[in-house]
């Protein structure tokens, strides 16, 4: 088992993957990879696989699930050596009690990723976990064909606006534990795309590859180990700068809400996203006039459920001659269908109300520039972040498509000198800039696969 003092240093930047061997030798694998915290199913739980990789400062998370004896599991993790373990599913309060009970006794860490309906922002654990989610990418329907949202840009699957939410109520990194659909293989992009979707957030995918890509991983085959390769540099892309985890918003637009509405995917927040609004996500429980100063449009897309504490905020923020954006009633408690569970996490897609409110916020922000303004950019997200006291403008992008672009322009307010493109496995060169009307502009002329960051000083 990994030195107590070693756990605690790692454990907030532990760089997650599920691994399918229990081989020892399997860990060469891991060598050009920031990868160093590895999920193990039952079968591959070895107390040899434990050892070699303590000895490599990698951790091993045994996985419980609910199926099964999990009380029983949870003993025999306690025997191998690992690290400690993840308690995956969505458990009952007496059975997670006793699995809990089980792995603390043994002196062994343990994380929870279940269902969002079980998350809980008020821990002051490093980590947060879940292992429901969207599998980043284009919406491709049944017939193959690509989804137009309301904005009509493809509509790209994502946990942005999740994902967001939680960073801003909780210092916890939060774990996305997405696994590929069964029976599905998919192109390299793919996982360089889920990568991107969580870390230009603010969080982190735990790498899980398809059934096909992970044996031939293993049995070290040529194509399988070049592809293994750009997906350690997408994640290398963000380690080597974990400066950009402590950068916060920089747009000026924010959206109110509480965790009923925001552990849905495919509703108001990605919807914004996928448009380029440069917003920002504000819960009830943080919001106060210091955390909107710096708004000039705040959304409020459940006006009905607003808590009696939030409203004079709110009302003060409209007073001061800024706008507040209300969506339309009946609220979401009292239009929710008897057939909804807490295991459901995304938007009702007809659900009309999220067109209504774009088309609200659309005419209230026009051409303003509300923190970026960005074009040629119809398959891609971004997030506009501020760091080192507004001095560095940070910019992700992730491009969902699974061809490169490029050509892309931006133009963010403020003056700035010097602007320097990253891309992972690729030298960062610089980019011209100029001054505009509103503030600064560039243009991406070169080549962007999936990931992709400006920094802006």
């Amino acid at each position: 088992m990994l030195a107590a003092a070693l756990v605690i240093a790692l454990y907030p930047d532990w760089v997650p993957a599920r691994w399918a061997s229990d081989d020892p030798k399997s860990l060469d694998l891991l060598t050009n990879t920031p990868i160093n915290c590895l999920w193990l199913e039952r079968p591959q739980w070895s107390a040899a696989f434990a050892a070699e990789a303590a000895k490599r400062g990698i951790a091993t998370l045994g996985v419980i699930r609910r199926e099964g004896d999990p009380i029983e599991a949870a003993r025999a993790l306690a025997k191998t050596g690992f690290t400690g373990g993840v308690i995956e599913g969505n458990f009952d309060d007496y059975s997670m009690m006793i699995v809990t009970g089980t792995l603390a006794k043994a002196k062994m860490m343990y994380l929870e990723s279940g269902p969002r309906s079980r998350i809980r922002f008020d821990t002051d654990a490093p980590i947060l976990s879940t292992s429901q989610g969207m599998w980043p990418g284009i919406h491709v329907e049944k017939g193959q064909s690509a989804t137009a949202g309301p904005t009509a840009n493809p509509w790209i699957d994502t946990n942005t606006g999740y994902i967001r939410f939680a960073r801003a109520s909780t210092d916890a990194t939060l774990w996305v534990a997405v696994e590929p659909p069964p029976k599905t293989v998919y192109p390299v992009q793919r996982y360089l795309q889920a990568i991107g979707d969580a870390a230009m957030n603010g969080g982190r995918w735990v790498v899980a590859l398809d059934d096909d890509l992970m044996h031939r991983l293993l049995a070290r085959e040529a194509k399988a180990i070049k592809e293994w390769a750009e997906i350690g540099a997408a994640l290398q892309h963000f380690e080597d700068h974990r400066e950009w985890r402590a950068a916060v918003p920089a747009g000026e637009v924010a959206l109110v809400e509480d965790y009923a509405q925001a552990r849905f995917s495919g509703g108001l927040f990605d919807m914004l996203a996928a448009k380029h609004m440069p917003v920002y996500a504000m819960p009830y429980a943080k919001l106060s006039a210091a955390a909107i100063a710096r708004a000039r449009v705040v959304i409020d897309p459940e006006p009905g459920d607003v808590p009696a504490q939030a409203a004079p905020v709110l009302a003060a923020f409209a007073q001061s001659g800024k706008a507040v954006v209300d969506g339309p009633v009946p609220t979401r408690k009292s239009a929710q269908t008897p057939t909804q569970t807490d295991d459901e996490f995304i938007f009702d897609p007809t659900d009309s109300r999220v067109d209504t409110i774009w088309q609200k916020v659309s005419a209230v922000v026009g051409r303003q520039n509300m923190g970026a303004r960005l074009f040629n950019v119809s398959s891609m997200l971004s997030n506009i972040l501020t760091l080192r006291g507004q001095r560095q403008l940070v910019l992700h992008l992730v491009n969902y498509s699974d061809y490169p672009t490029s050509g892309i322009t931006a133009r963010v307010p403020g003056v700035y000198r010097h602007a320097r493109l990253y891309r992972p496995g690729e030298p960062p060169v610089d980019v011209e800039i100029e001054k505009v009307e509103d503030g600064t502009g560039f243009a991406i002329d070169q080549r962007i696969v999936t990931i992709a960051t400006v920094v802006l000083e």
